[in-house]
């Protein structure tokens, strides 16, 4: 049968063969309409998730930054490919608990011995809840079946962070290569991340007179476009690394085959120099956290929270490292001013006393 409701024409099969019972149900629905008790269903009931996922890459995709349109991309192809051509309404939170756990027992694309990390996995089920929540803008559906999925556990899979000492930088700056010896001081210098801010910058934006970098364009928040002030140990590497380019680039480090493109990635060439350097792993973003670290022993933390270009004050605690020695020279002054007058030597004492006269009553 079909009718028209809400200046929407429909279809719907009466599910019944008999001729009469059929006019019996249209006749119903027509009343229903003219009496306004019927109401059409929500347009999700009609829609495909892969229909929502074409609509949600065309029309808010675009708003994003470079970086997050590419992990839109690779995270709905994933997504449609298990949820296909579901319809909207037919997609529940189990389902999508059963992606979860499909997801993390797929072998990865990097490394086929091993599956896809947990951290992967969270970051497409908050982009299945972002288009779920795009849906719900348009009113497609009423809520997001991905509201309150539980997350894996990151941290068990990231590696321990820990404070890089002076020596240490030393044997890696020495086992670097010339491009990565000059992105290393960089980033330990300005605290900048690694491929966004550091690997991709432009000379354009290297103001080597005013001493500070401009970023602009593509960056993660609106806080991350404010100036980044250059060292003067910084800016004498860049001009020294500016001088000894052979070949004309727009960009600080060019690729070696583009010089349109800056480099890709040093993601090998940073294993290899740890490995000679003799220095445990660590990722290369981890020189941030050392940045926001050797600040905070002589600044403020609103000097911190500036440096690092941080929307939140908070957020200075995820990127410290190192602080059990801060704190154990704290408890250190603790003991000096508790134990000022009071010579430790006594506790000894009184201790040999009580074994002294334990040592009597033993010979009694």
């Amino acid at each position: 049968m079909s009718y028209t409701a809400d200046k929407e024409r429909s279809f719907e099969s009466t599910k019944t063969s008999s001729k009469e019972i059929a006019t019996k149900i249209v006749k119903k629905r027509e009343g229903e309409i003219a009496l306004g008790l019927f109401k059409v269903g929500l347009p999700g009931e009609r829609m495909t998730f892969a229909e929502l996922c074409d609509e949600f890459l065309s029309s808010h995709t675009p708003t994003v930054s470079i970086n997050s349109q590419r992990h839109h991309q690779l995270f709905v192809k994933n997504l449609r490919g298990y949820f296909g051509n579901r319809k909207l309404t037919e997609i529940h939170r189990r389902m999508i608990e059963e992606y979860r756990n499909h997801r993390r027992r797929q072998p990865s694309q990097r490394n086929p011995k091993t599956t896809v990390k947990g951290a992967t996995v969270n970051r497409e089920i908050q982009c299945l809840h972002c288009i779920f929540q795009f849906a719900i803008t348009r009113k497609y559906i009423t809520e997001s079946p991905a509201a309150g999925v539980k997350h894996f556990d990151e941290r068990r899979e990231r590696p321990v962070k820990r404070m890089l000492a002076v020596e240490e930088e030393q044997r890696i700056l020495e086992a670097a290569p010339p491009h990565l010896r000059v992105a290393i001081i960089l980033l330990v210098q300005t605290g900048g991340r690694t491929y966004s801010e550091g690997l991709s910058l432009r000379w354009e934006q290297v103001d080597l007179e005013n001493l500070v970098i401009h970023l602009c364009g593509d960056v993660k928040t609106k806080d991350s476009a404010q100036p980044v002030p250059l060292t003067r140990l910084a800016s004498d590497v860049l001009l020294e690394w500016r001088k000894g380019q052979t070949r004309q680039s727009p960009f600080v480090f060019p690729s070696p085959h583009k010089l349109d493109k800056p480099i890709g990635t040093v993601r090998t060439a940073w294993k290899a120099t740890l490995r000679r350097a003799g220095v445990s792993y660590f990722p290369i973003y981890n020189l941030r956290h050392v940045f926001c670290t050797r600040l905070s022993w002589v600044a403020p933390d609103a000097v911190v929270q500036h440096a690092m270009r941080h929307s939140s004050p908070e957020t200075k605690r995820f990127y410290q490292l190192g602080l059990a020695h801060q704190v154990r020279e704290h408890l250190e002054r603790v003991n000096q001013k508790t134990y000022e007058e009071r010579d430790p030597l006594q506790i000894r004492d009184s201790g040999s006393r009580r074994e002294q006269v334990q040592q009597i009553e033993v010979c009694k």
